[in-house]
Formats: structure tokens, sequence, C-alpha cells
């Protein structure tokens, strides 16, 4: 391991130039910060990097809005989605980097300092960099993804209501009471259970469903592979993927179905390789960049008009993975219209719905024993508070 002791720059070794070859050669990169107050990185992100987050902390109110702003002035549009905040995470501390190389290898930056231009230069600052080997890797990525898993999109709508410590005047000293709690920006309220009873019994069959699903799993995820390579798509195509999925997904009894009929009147002879082909892009997706393909494949498919693109995709996500999408239905989308929270202007579908899935994911991860242990079983709770 290469140690970095500042303000002293090791001879030919530099924060700078340790940056500069995570983002010009890194395949896959992860960037974590316990609070970011300041940005001093120019170099900009190179287009070999196929996976990337920046997640940041918000805990006492350190983190400031402008050196975020400056993050999503440096990031290109497309990746503004992967700049995220620990938004249910009170005590998230870490000031790290892991990243994959083009050419396989693993290297991990650890230590003191912040992304700011004193950090770099004039401060005292240790911080360690080092080769790490492919189980290291893998032990980090699985770790970023927890921390994934609780975070939401860093944009203007969560700036705008997370509250900055206030700093203290020139010379002064910060009262015992000035720094903010890490109380979360985005107080999204799931329904209340006192209010439904008699929820368990439904609860119990959304999970006989799930249960259902999982067992042919492998058999859905064969057929929509299939289907995404077909060479033509004409009616008598659709007729037969109408069927095969009916037998598998909801005939009977036995079906694994969330939602009740309605995208058959518009969807069924829908050109079902267009969304096999999304679906297949999603599974195939590293978790890191999974919300991103999400958010292209919906806008990909709502650019092509397929009627499908609500109900039955969303639903093949939200069966797919429980824990990270939800069902695009009416319940949730009221639910959501009641709630005192808006999105920035502009969001793309795409942007809009992995954006709710995140502030779903951090509400029920935060949530104390509440029965829903998922997106899947949440949706059956707002369905059950609709009626």
């Amino acid at each position: 391991m290469d140690l970095i002791l500042l303000p002293k720059q090791p001879e030919g070794l530099s924060l700078e130039k340790i940056y500069h070859r995570a983002l010009s050669r890194s395949k896959e990169l992860y960037i974590v910060s316990a609070y970011l107050t300041g940005w001093g990185i120019e170099e900009p992100i190179g287009n070999q990097c196929e996976s990337f987050l920046f997640i940041v902390g918000k805990d006492f109110g350190i983190t400031r809005k402008n050196a975020c702003r400056a993050v999503l002035k440096w990031l290109p549009a497309d990746r503004h989605q992967e700049f995220m905040v620990a938004e249910s995470i009170n005590g998230f501390h870490p000031k790290a980097m892991f990243w994959r190389e083009l050419d396989g290898k693993c290297y991990a930056l650890l230590g003191s300092s912040n992304l700011t231009k004193a950090a770099f230069s004039t401060n005292y600052e240790a911080n360690g960099f080092s080769a790490i080997t492919d189980e290291q890797f893998a032990l980090s990525s699985e770790w970023i993804e927890q921390v994934h898993g609780v975070s939401v999109t860093l944009d203007e709508t969560w700036l705008n209501k997370y509250e900055e410590a206030r700093q203290p005047a020139r010379g002064g000293k910060p009262k015992a009471d000035e720094p903010v709690d890490g109380e979360e920006v985005y107080h999204l309220p799931l329904p209340a259970i006192r209010k439904l009873k008699g929820y368990q019994p439904y609860l119990e069959q959304r999970r006989d469903q799930m249960k259902i699903f999982r067992r042919r799993r492998a058999e859905l995820e064969a057929l929509f592979r299939a289907t995404s390579k077909a060479r033509n798509w004409n009616e008598a195509r659709s007729d037969d993927f109408y069927y095969k999925l009916s037998s598998l997904w909801f005939f009977g009894e036995e079906g694994s179905r969330f939602q009740g009929k309605g995208w058959e009147r518009k969807g069924r002879n829908s050109d079902f390789r267009e969304l096999s082909k999304s679906l297949v892009h999603v599974l195939d997706a590293p978790f890191a960049s999974r919300d991103s393909v999400v958010i292209r494949e919906i806008n990909r498919l709502t650019q092509l008009r397929i009627p499908t693109r609500g109900a039955l995709f969303s639903e093949m996500l939200c069966q797919f993975f429980p824990k990270h999408y939800f069902v695009l239905n009416s319940p949730v989308q009221d639910w959501f219209a009641g709630l005192d929270f808006s999105f920035p202007r502009g969001l793309s579908k795409g942007e809009r719905y992995v954006n709710r899935a995140r502030l779903l994911r951090a509400a029920l991860d935060r949530a104390e024993n509440y029965p829903a242990e998922n997106l899947a079983e949440l949706d059956c709770i707002i369905w059950l508070a609709s009626i």
C-alpha cells in the first residue's frame, strides 16, 4: 500500500493523479464520501466507465449544497441519476473510492481527504492507495450495493429540502446545538397499518404469489430471452407469446400475477419482442447501473409507444427484483399524488419511475416493524389503503 501523507506530496504520487487514473481507466467506479463540502475535480469521467455510483452522506448538515451542484454540473446529464445521497443512513462516515480498470485489476483509495482543493494540498491528511484482490473488490461492491439500496437521487428537489448546518461567524466557534441532526430529508409516510384491518390474508396471498413466481422464474426468463432474439414480429408471434406467458404467469389459481386484468385490452398484440429486449437488458445489468438501464429502457419503450411498457414491464421488474422496483399501477400513482412531494421538472418517465422506487426503498428501510418486507409486498399494502 502507498501512503499519501499531506500536505507534503509523495514523489510522483498525488491524489489528483489517482483520481485522474480512476476516472480515465475504470470500468466500474464507486465513490463514497461522508460529506461533501467542496468539489475540486475537473477531470471528466470517461466513456469507458460502465458502472458508476457517487454516494454522499447528509449527517449534521455538513454537506454543502453548492458542492453538490458543482458535482451535478461536472457529471454528464445521463449520469445525474448515479449521484445519490445516503438518505436513510445515520452514521454514514466513509471516505473511499473503489474501482476496476479495463484490464480487470482492482484498486482502492481510502483516507481522510475530502474532495476539495485544500484536502488535496494544504490540509493535513492521511490516505492509503493500493491494488486489491477480486475478492476484496467483490466485498466492497456488496457493501456499496447495500448503501445504494437505501439511498435516493441527489437532485434539486432533495437540495431544496435539505438544511445545511449554519456556519459559525468568522473567528467564532459553533454552538453545541448548531448541527442539525441526521434525520432524512424526505419524510415519505407509508400507509398506516393500524387503519388497515385484516391485511394479513392479503399479504400472505402476495407472498404465495411471489413463491409461485420464484418456482417459474427460470422458465419465464427463458421465454423473455428467446422472445428478445426473434428476428421479426407479427400477430401470430404475439399470440404465441401471450399464451406461453399466460400459462407460466397468471392462468388459474396458481398464478403469480399481482395486477388484475387490464393491459391485455390494449397490449395483447403488443410488440413483446421489444419489451423482452428491455427486460433482458435489465436482467443482465450489474447492480450499480441497473437503475440507469431501467430508466433507459422505460424511455425507449415510451418512444416506441409499446402499450405494455407500464403495467406489464413494471410488474416484471417488481417480480424479478421485488426489493428494488414497484408495480406502476393506479393505487401507487394515486398514493404518490396525495403526498406533499414534487419531482424536478423535465424528468423523463424512466427517471420519475426510478426516483419513486428509490424513495420507496429508503422509506421501507427506515420503517420499524413494518409488515411489508419489500416493494412487492408494499404494493399490496398501498392497494389495500386505496380501497
